[in-house]
């Protein structure tokens, strides 16, 4: 069984919560028929959203059905305000925009957020002067604001937060939840464009001794060093993260194996900081396909480290 990040895991969950509110809410506001004069848009809007649960609901966070669950998240509240005729219910529909915006903003790379921001708020506002209820003029300025302003401000708030927890704090590099998310994210461009993964896992030679030597402190610096040459040497696309200790991986793709290993040569050769060097390259259909290479160098590294001294057991 593929095992699911921890960031993919939390992206879903909210995703299919955001989506139940969003359909309890709509449903309650149909047992309030009265109050709300039609609820056409309402029917709809739930409608959406039972259409994106099904689409969320053990999906992963790419592909078709996310493509879908996202959709309907965003086009419920726009659908509902159409058919309002109350001004009162068109400010209900301005905060699951904001909820859209932010969740967009928080997951997604802010080129593709922002696309998505300014698409909401152009619909949101064509959807007021459409609308039966009566909308001031203000509103075509306040609630892009409202929308825009929520997807920038706590919507990259949530994403700062969320990259500092896969963010080794000594290094800057991922930690191995941070590696986990962004190597399944590569390995999901490399099989669309049916490129190899390689996989380098490094080793700083003799820490050990660093450390009992000059105390935790130089190994502190050793360390950051080793991860600057990393993301100095290596291309942008590159993962880089810290395992644990003193052991690095790095994830490339498009590249064979004896491209991998001539660059795991080039950083083992480069710096005061010498490391040693596994190196698997395989063309990884899913998350446990990127374990096994990662298993594979490791086993490659400790063979590497065996023969550069004979008495390692």
């Amino acid at each position: 069984m593929t095992k699911v990040p921890v960031g993919e895991a939390m992206q879903r969950r909210l995703l299919v919560a955001l989506l139940a509110i969003l359909l309890v809410l709509y449903s309650a506001a149909v047992v309030q028929a009265p109050l709300l004069a039609d609820t056409r848009g309402e029917w709809i809007g739930a409608g959406l959203c039972v259409v994106g649960l099904g689409a969320a609901i053990g999906a992963g966070t790419h592909g078709a059905r996310y493509l879908v669950a996202v959709s309907c998240l965003c086009a419920a509240p726009v659908v509902t305000m159409l058919f309002h005729r109350l001004i009162v219910a068109q400010v209900w529909s301005l905060i699951p925009l904001m909820f859209a915006a932010v969740y967009v903003r928080t997951w997604h790379r802010p080129a593709v957020a922002r696309i998505v921001a300014v698409t909401l708020s152009a619909a949101a506002v064509a959807a007021l002067w459409l609308a039966p209820a009566p909308a001031p003029w203000l509103w075509s300025v306040s609630f892009p604001v409202c929308i825009l302003g929520a997807a920038e401000v706590v919507g990259v708030l949530h994403a700062a937060l969320f990259d500092a927890a896969l963010r080794d704090p000594l290094t800057g590099v991922w930690n191995r939840a941070g590696v986990d998310r962004r190597a399944g994210e590569l390995v999901d461009r490399a099989r669309r464009r049916n490129e190899s993964v390689a996989v380098l896992v490094l080793d700083v030679d003799d820490f050990k001794a660093v450390n009992d030597r000059d105390g935790h402190a130089a190994g502190d610096i050793v360390l950051t060093q080793l991860a600057r040459r990393l993301v100095a040497q290596l291309p942008e696309q590159a993962v880089i993260g810290r395992l644990g200790g003193d052991e690095f991986v790095v994830v490339l793709s498009g590249v064979d194996e004896g491209s991998a290993r001539q660059i795991a040569g080039d950083l083992r050769g480069t710096g005061p900081v010498h490391v040693t060097a596994g190196v698997a390259v395989g063309r990884p259909v899913d998350g446990d396909g990127f374990t096994e290479l990662l298993v594979t160098a490791d086993d490659d590294l400790y063979r590497a480290k065996r023969h550069r001294n004979p008495g390692l057991r």
